[in-house]
């Protein structure tokens, strides 16, 4: 498998309401029709409170996480320089203040999931 997490912060005129709400109802609806995506996950960040740790507000002012996954990078690439992949990118930059990106290849291993 091959996953991509975006770490960013949306554009300063946008209010997180509409922000979450175009991350939700638009982009999202967006990125599902990838060629070869296998999955997507949103990941909106909310406030940090108890239980979440010392280190919570390390990434204070990021909005959300996006995690991609492809079969191959092979299946990554298609999926970007596709038509969807142009209409995903347009909006993206929409959205998100792009300078502020954090874009990491990670490999997701699942360690525990309670049954």
């Amino acid at each position: 498998m091959h996953s991509i997490v975006f770490i960013f912060k949306r554009h300063a005129e946008l209010t997180l309401e509409e922000f979450y709400h175009h991350y939700e109802h638009v982009h999202g609806p967006i990125a599902r029709q990838l060629p070869g995506l296998v999955e997507y996950r949103q990941h909106p960040v909310r406030e940090a409170g108890s239980g979440d740790g010392d280190y919570a507000d390390k990434l204070q002012g990021y909005d959300a996480i996006s995690t991609y996954t492809f079969e191959s990078a092979e299946a990554a690439a298609v999926a970007w320089t596709s038509e969807t992949g142009k209409i995903l990118d347009d909006d993206t930059l929409r959205m998100l203040d792009v300078s502020t990106m954090i874009t990491m290849p990670v490999t997701i291993r699942t360690v525990f999931t309670q049954s």
